[in-house]
């Protein structure tokens, strides 16, 4: 079962229901900067992850249309539901928060502040949903250090107290339902190639701010190269099943807190495990990229 923070509360909680309903996950995002492609691939990976554990997920965005290029250069999946229609009982928004002020141009510090109409809520869902809301908090530049982990927010408190059916950044999200949780995405600044940045992202936790300037760029181009090839050979070797204790500590890592980073500390005790046979990596590697998207297994057959 997928248990992710509640960053309003610090604590864990479950990300689908008992009965695993249809889950709708939907990323709210308005402008076309690397915080709101960082709200859209998190989204990606929890629809990933949810779907990995037998919950059906229809996911919803609406991006600008330049956001939408950079999703498709990421290999973030589109949207297959509509905005504002009914919805599933369990319901999933991803959200870029913060005060408008506060969200400046790509890689800068505040900016002028935006229309408020670019701050209005979200449509809550069905009565009875489940509401988790992934925020991707901006902070200005001279901020960029790590999120403290089990931070209720990073957003302004309100002046008035917040009651449980409204949030400080959309008033009325958990309208819906009280008891929705809340998870937050931090901001990304700086400049990567795209063949990287996927990668990038998935290996810094979601709470981090991260500034690509300082990001191991040639570590993830070098990892990235060397896992293709390796899976491009592990492909001609007698296949072999994903070891249940691999299996397992996949499924734990993602199950808790949707922790990749941790996915791919596993991938790399794999590639050197002397106990795997390489039919089985080969197998490891492919199944984990249904929740990582690296396209791992797009060189087979490109070099024999």
């Amino acid at each position: 079962m997928l248990r992710i923070t509640d960053a309003r509360t610090g604590e864990t909680a479950d990300a689908v229901r008992a009965r695993r309903g249809l889950t709708r996950v939907e990323a709210h995002v308005e402008r076309d900067d690397l915080s709101a492609l960082r709200v859209l691939l998190v989204a990606d990976v929890l629809a990933r992850a949810l779907e990995l554990g037998g919950t059906p997920v229809v996911t919803v965005a609406d991006p600008p249309a330049g956001l939408r290029a950079r999703a498709d250069a990421l290999g973030i999946r589109r949207a297959e539901g509509e905005r504002g229609g009914a919805g599933p009982a369990l319901h999933v928004l991803v959200s870029a928060g913060g005060a408008p002020e506060d969200r400046g141009p790509e890689g800068s510090g505040p900016a002028a502040s935006r229309p408020a109409a670019s701050g209005e809520a979200v449509p809550g869902e069905a009565a009875g949903g489940e509401t988790i809301a992934m925020d991707a908090t901006s902070t200005e530049a001279a901020s960029m250090g790590p999120a403290p982990m089990g931070a209720a927010s990073m957003t302004p408190a309100p002046t008035d107290p917040v009651s449980v059916d409204q949030d400080p950044v959309i008033p009325g999200l958990f309208t819906a339902d009280p008891d929705g949780v809340r998870v937050e995405v931090a901001p990304v600044r700086g400049s990567a190639d795209h063949s990287l940045l996927r990668m990038i992202l998935l290996a810094t936790p979601r709470r981090q701010p991260l500034d690509l300037a300082a990001a191991d760029l040639d570590g993830a181009r070098e990892t990235l190269g060397r896992w293709r090839k390796a899976v491009a050979g592990w492909a001609t070797r007698p296949s072999r099943p994903v070891p249940e204790h691999v299996r397992q500590e996949l499924r734990a890592a993602w199950e808790d807190d949707l922790d990749v980073p941790a996915v791919l500390e596993v991938l790399r005790r794999v590639e050197h495990a002397g106990d795997i046979p390489d039919g089985a990596r080969f197998e490891t590697y492919a199944y984990a990229d249904r929740l990582l998207g690296l396209e791992l297994t797009r060189d087979i057959g490109t070099q024999w």
